[in-house]
């Protein structure tokens, strides 16, 4: 019951407050009564104001010096592992006992004990320090695949080759300028196309969006035969990664998907669709009847509306 009283109390003040707003409001500030009312007014939003910008400052500046301190944690946890790694990598020479040995024996025994160490570190332990990866132990990843593929260069072939190859150059270093700029992990170029993997989807499509956009840019001012237009395929998929190549079911599907884009289209399956539909401005378009070859279980397919 106390707790009914103080709210009806509560109730009937702020009444009391809108009913002396609705009197001021039609009178003249002269009034003292109106002109203090007003004022308090005034003080109290700038209050609630200041109020607002201390706690949103306050959770602001937490938040950066979190920031900071992660970092600070992860550049102590990579210099350790570095320092680590370096003092794994120095070999442990066995020692060698020198008793009646003559200079050059004893060097040639160290020798020997270097050279069997250096023979004892394992071929895929040095290629993990170098970077790249064991042909027979792909990493199972979840990526995006895009294929490309160049329209009309193999009849550009058949006419002219010095023409078409000169177009292919171009066609690959503006292809590859956008990979850099997004992320991109090139595999391999298939003839004219291109198969690359990205750890983000929407750096896939964004990469896409960038590559005909360039393609057209510089087709613009030329003739037919001499403008650049290729077909750019998506997937989102497990995929098996090596050093040198990407294989499994999402690149069968992302070469399935490329022929149904349009010539300076893109085309994505519902995978990369329900990935960047709504972190894109571009509109997508569902392809009805799309049939993939040799896919059993087809997914979705959408056009990217690029104008």
């Amino acid at each position: 019951m106390k707790a009914i009283e103080i709210l009806q109390q509560y109730w009937d003040q702020i009444g009391k407050l809108l009913l002396h707003a609705r009197s001021c409001a039609g009178q003249d500030l002269q009034a003292a009564e109106c002109r203090d009312f007003w004022l308090w007014t005034v003080y109290v939003a700038i209050g609630l104001g200041l109020l607002i910008a201390f706690k949103i400052g306050k959770r602001t500046l937490r938040e950066q010096l979190e920031f900071y301190r992660n970092r600070k944690r992860l550049e102590v946890r990579k210099i350790a592992a570095a320092q680590e790694e370096g003092a794994r990598a120095i070999p442990k020479v066995e020692p060698i006992a020198d008793a009646g040995l003559s200079q050059e024996e004893l060097a040639a025994k160290i020798g020997q004990a270097l050279k069997a160490r250096a023979q004892e570190t394992p071929v895929i332990a040095r290629e993990e320090r170098a970077g790249g990866g064991s042909e027979a132990s792909p990493k199972q990843e979840l990526a995006a695949i895009m294929l490309t593929d160049m329209v009309g260069y193999s009849t550009a072939m058949e006419h002219d080759e010095q023409r078409a190859y000169a177009k292919l150059l171009e066609h690959n270093r503006i292809i590859r300028a956008e990979i850099a700029k997004h992320r991109g992990r090139e595999i391999k170029t298939i003839g004219d196309g291109f198969l690359v993997v990205y750890r983000s989807a929407l750096d896939a499509v964004n990469c896409a969006i960038a590559i005909q956009r360039a393609l057209e840019e510089y087709s613009l001012p030329r003739d037919g035969v001499d403008k650049l237009l290729t077909r750019i395929g998506l997937h989102l998929g497990e995929v098996m990664i090596t050093a040198n190549d990407v294989f499994g079911d999402g690149v069968n599907i992302a070469a399935r998907v490329e022929p149904l884009a349009e010539p300076g289209g893109i085309c994505v399956t519902g995978e990369v669709f329900a990935m960047v539909r709504r972190k894109i401005e571009l509109k997508f378009e569902r392809l009805e009847g799309g049939q993939l070859k040799n896919i059993a279980i087809a997914p979705d397919i959408y056009r990217i509306i690029l104008r």
